[in-house]
């Protein structure tokens, strides 16, 4: 049944914390690209006074970014960067609801982060360069919390058959943002089990008008576990370009079932 994604009117609560706290259920798909960028490339997209982390100095770098390194220490002073995609079913955020039952039209929730420290403290804050939804509703939601979010397009379906006309296994995403085109043709990898505990991930981003908003994003999902598949990335935007000029790009983990809360602060 497809229920097209609509305004309703969310619980007090909800109408209490508008702009402050969504509420993500019913997760159809949600994975991240893992890749490094040059810091030098960097400057135009990073805010006045930030200084992102190259990799070398980065405790929770990704095992599969380590390993590159190991091997090609000239990128060391490279900064990772995190392209993360959810899908959810049920997104309740500043007192409206966005909701599609049919995965292949979910509400999407996307950010693109780089690993950064805090201007004043020194400490671990990462940036948050880009944040994006499929949704007209939710980028105005994130408009009254105070973020520019990009309403973007998004597809999902099988991978076409091949010329011998036999069918695919995989599923094939698609992601516009600007020039950009990213393709993701795969599957789950036959790894996947329970997710243990919640992964949690926070990140600033500059504000609409001014200053800094604060993003914490808490995702508890049911299943999790590695993907099998091929990335393709087209384009000349900054997002494209950064990811082409990358040594190594990871899809993973992948994660199925439950739901996640995205707080927002100033």
């Amino acid at each position: 049944m497809l229920l097209t994604a609509g305004a309703t009117t969310a619980s007090a609560q909800d109408s209490e914390d508008a702009g402050k706290v969504w509420r993500l259920d019913e997760l159809h798909q949600g994975f991240c690209v893992q890749f490094l960028v040059e810091p030098a490339a960097m400057a135009r997209q990073i805010p006045e006074g930030v200084r992102i982390l190259p990799a070398e100095d980065t405790e929770d770098l990704h095992p599969a970014l380590r390993n590159e390194i190991a091997g090609q220490p000239e990128f060391a002073a490279w900064s990772p960067s995190r392209l993360c995609l959810y899908y959810f079913g049920r997104v309740d955020a500043a007192g409206m609801r966005v909701r599609n039952d049919n995965p292949r039209k979910a509400p999407l929730l996307g950010i693109w982060t780089v690993a950064a420290t805090a201007p004043a403290s020194g400490e671990r804050q990462d940036v948050a360069l880009e944040m994006f939804t499929n949704s007209s509703r939710l980028e105005s939601s994130g408009r009254l919390a105070g973020l520019n979010f990009r309403e973007v397009r998004t597809t999902i379906g099988v991978v076409p058959e091949d010329e011998e006309g036999r069918p695919s296994d995989e599923d094939r995403y698609t992601l516009r943002v600007g020039k950009t085109l990213i393709t993701w043709d795969g599957r789950p990898a036959a790894d996947s089990a329970p997710m243990e505990a919640p992964a949690a991930a926070s990140w600033r981003a500059e504000g609409r008008r001014g200053g800094w908003v604060n993003g914490s994003f808490t995702l508890t999902a049911r299943m999790t576990g590695g993907m099998i598949g091929s990335l393709k990335v087209e384009g000349k935007d900054a997002l494209a370009t950064m990811l082409k000029k990358s040594p190594m790009r990871f899809v993973g983990p992948w994660y199925h079932g439950g739901s996640a809360v995205l707080s927002l602060s100033r």
